[in-house]
């Protein structure tokens, strides 16, 4: 069934059609006529297709099987924005609490929807305490699946952040009506993981699946034996995987690096470990590097020099756009700037046309209050400043511009990008509008741009104009507190750095229609990866922030925690949806260095050699797997566990099984490591390759006795070695050497 239905003619007509008129093609004007016939086709098909989906899992489940929906609205003047099967169970018809599945168009985003609901209308108290069980179920981890609520001042549902005993004390107090258990799966996310029909219907029978083991309970009143089984990956190392901050730690060449791709892409697509290691490497090293560019995954690496202002933030000298002198700026680490990114509202930005990197900037419009400036840019959606005998380039008047002006007239030129937000300023508390660029600069010099000043004379000038999407216009809201006390100023242009895109979400709510389901919180996964993290000085880098990785301490959490940051002074915290993962030679001699503050906030997972790895690895005769397992049992009883050797020293030979490459690897890397573990005791570095068991010409470190009067004229009187130690080169392009390491 899954093969047959045509998921991509649902996703296009709603992306395309979704909310157009409609006239029968028989009453149209005949250039009109084969657009009509299409909109036609393009409903009835995505009707079809739903209606299959809705008849397979009315099967799979025995479940009513459903009426087909229909695209167009009661007066069949418009495209419906959505589709819409609604499925019961056959004998509690009666009961008002349904599964629905819908495909709709929210807010310019195309998603497919599955819902636990409850009927609007006619519905009694012991109807909305039944329905109301659905809490009783814990939210699967799954960040696709939300609890939304509806109040009776909201015209539709939101998404809620809160518990589930949060919700249902406010449902109590008839604070919220009602609450659905929702999963959502945009196109956006079909788009990114290049779905096929295939996946798309997988992905959305588990979670119907799901939401069935919670429906079931509430019109029976029947769990299922294993209420955790809507908790998604509830293994032990699935649900260490998730934890928020994981540290990886073994002996080098364990695979730690290498396993950060297959945690980071497992915790942002929502896969267990085992499936991506049935998977190619190569095809999840290419997702893992498409989430990095994407802003999903940042990559750093500690060392001794890693300091807090490369880390959280820092003053930081810039050259200005001549390169003429040294400005100084405060600007966010790396760590900040992706916190930054991961707080970003999703479905808020990409609604209405906001960039994840969005600066905020003020503009005065012809001065605070009321002015005929200001309505024009309202009227023809528009912001507009003036300086005009500058000229259109700046290079048109007499002189240049210098100083404040000229930072005012950079910052409308040149910095400002489409996707940033700008605030109209009202007064020094309150802006006005609220909008978003969306063209480049422009010269205005057509009379038709005129406008006229209080005396109704025509004003000629603020030529210098940019494009912009209002989104709220004619409001009043003061803005002191998110921009941490400080007062709007005249200058004409400048960035609001104290103010973030979660602060305009805010701003914006009441001001804008409610439809569908509105989106608060990005609530998708970001992976920080910390390479090396033992090796920093993690006071240094983190300072006070260290309680703030903490997960009780996350925002959102219930002891959420913020601090002021020592040079932007705005407040900072982490968000909840950020993981961090780690990485730790344990063979590195920082590793007692490390912080125990750190040790307390991170679950460790051990990664120990794998010699299993190695199994059919054969190089001249030569048991590679073997080979490593009896060095590493003497690496153990020498000195202990976490410092033996990693098989991915030799994982190369797989592909490549000469003795040339296995030399290579003894020569580069076995031979200087050993070295430097047992430092100046070449005996037992014999012991760990055998040599000392070995005949002379097979040994890869040759022994032979100090002759001191051949060194040293006389006879000194110091302790000397009574050995001396050498590479034996031979012995590495001989395959019995190697063999009589376990042999």
């Amino acid at each position: 069934m899954n093969s047959e239905i045509n998921f991509n003619a649902i996703l296009t007509h709603l992306s395309k059609y979704a909310g157009e008129k409609y006239t029968s093609p028989d009453r149209v004007p005949l250039e009109t006529k084969d657009e009509m016939i299409e909109r036609k086709k393009s409903g009835g098909r995505a009707a079809d297709e739903l209606h299959k989906l809705s008849k397979a899992f009315a099967s799979m489940y025995d479940l009513i099987p459903p009426s087909k929906s229909k695209w167009l609205d009661g007066s069949n003047t418009a495209i419906r924005s959505y589709l819409w099967a609604q499925l019961k169970q056959e004998g509690h018809v009666h009961i008002p609490t349904s599964l629905s599945i819908f495909a709709e168009k929210v807010q310019g985003q195309v998603q497919f929807r599955l819902s636990i609901e409850l009927k609007q209308e006619g519905v009694t108290e012991e109807d909305r305490e039944r329905h109301h069980r659905l809490l009783d179920y814990p939210l699967p981890e799954d960040t696709h699946y939300s609890y939304v609520i509806s109040t009776d001042q909201t015209l539709g549902f939101m998404n809620s952040d809160e518990t589930a005993e949060e919700i249902r004390t406010k449902i109590n107090s008839k604070e919220y009506k009602k609450v659905q258990l929702v999963y959502m799966l945009s196109s956006s996310e079909i788009e990114e993981r290049e779905y096929s029909n295939e996946n798309i219907f997988e992905e959305l029978s588990k979670a119907f699946e799901i939401l069935k083991q919670c429906y079931d309970y509430i019109i029976k009143d029947t769990p299922p034996s294993d209420q955790q089984s809507l908790k998604i990956g509830n293994t032990k190392e699935s649900q260490s995987m998730y934890d928020k901050n994981i540290i990886l730690y073994g002996p080098p060449g364990t695979g730690k690096t290498y396993h950060t791709v297959l945690y980071a892409v497992s915790i942002i697509e929502h896969v267990s470990l085992e499936a991506l290691q049935n998977e190619s490497y190569d095809d999840v090293l290419k997702r893992y590097n498409s989430y990095k560019v994407k802003n999903r995954i940042a990559f750093t690496t500690f060392h001794q020099s890693y300091g807090y202002e490369e880390f959280i933030e820092g003053i930081k000298p810039t050259l200005d756009s001549e390169q003429i002198q040294i400005e100084y700026q405060i600007q966010p680490g790396i760590f900040k700037g992706f916190c930054e990114t991961a707080s970003e509202p999703g479905d808020f930005l990409t609604s209405y046309g906001i960039k994840r990197n969005a600066q905020i900037w003020k503009v005065s419009l012809g001065g605070s209050g009321v002015s005929e400036l200001k309505r024009d840019c309202f009227e023809n959606n528009r912001i507009r400043i003036g300086w005009d005998h500058f000229g259109e380039n700046l290079l048109g008047g007499t002189k240049e511009p210098e100083g404040t002006v000229k930072d005012i007239l950079n910052n409308f030129q040149n910095e400002m990008e489409e996707g940033d937000i700008v605030l109209s300023l009202s007064d020094q508390k309150h802006i006005d509008a609220i909008g978003v660029i969306i063209g480049a600069p422009e010269w205005l010099d057509s009379k038709e741009d005129y406008v006229k000043d209080k005396n109704n004379l025509e004003i000629t000038h603020y030529k210098r104009s940019r494009k912009v999407k209002w989104l709220a216009k004619d409001i009043h809201e003061n803005i002191l507190d998110l921009n941490g006390g400080k007062v709007l100023v005249q200058k004409t242009v400048y960035k609001l750095n104290r103010l973030t895109l979660q602060d305009i979400q805010t701003i914006l709510q009441p001001h804008m229609p409610q439809q569908g389901l509105v989106t608060s919180k990005n609530r998708e996964p970001y992976v920080f990866i910390i390479d090396e993290i033992n090796r920093g000085n993690i006071s240094k880098i983190l300072g006070e922030l260290i309680t703030l990785i903490e997960p009780s301490k996350r925002i959102g959490a219930d002891e959420e925690m913020k601090v002021q940051l020592p040079y932007s002074k705005t407040e900072f915290g982490v968000p909840d949806n950020i993981y961090i993962l780690g990485t730790m030679n344990t063979a590195d001699r920082s590793i007692a260095l490390m912080d125990t503050a750190l040790r307390r906030r991170f679950q460790f997972i051990e990664m120990m050699p794998d010699e299993n790895v190695l199994a059919g690895v054969i190089v001249d005769s030569i048991r590679v797997e073997d080979m490593l397992r009896a060095m590493n049992q003497r690496i153990e009883v020498l000195y202990d566990r976490e410092h033996m050797l990693g098989h991915a020293y030799f994982v190369s030979l797989k592909s490549n099984p000469t003795l040339e490459a296995l030399s290579s690897i003894f020569i580069n890397s076995i031979i200087p490591l050993l070295q430097e573990y047992f430092y100046e005791d070449y005996s037992k570095i014999q012991m760990v390759l055998g040599d000392n068991a070995k005949e002379d010409s097979l040994k890869f470190i040759r022994e032979s006795d100090v002759n001191v009067q051949y060194v040293f004229k006389g006879n000194p009187e110091i302790d000397l070695l009574e050995k001396q130690y050498t590479l034996q080169r031979s012995a590495f392009s001989n395959p019995a050497s190697y063999r009589e390491i376990y042999e």
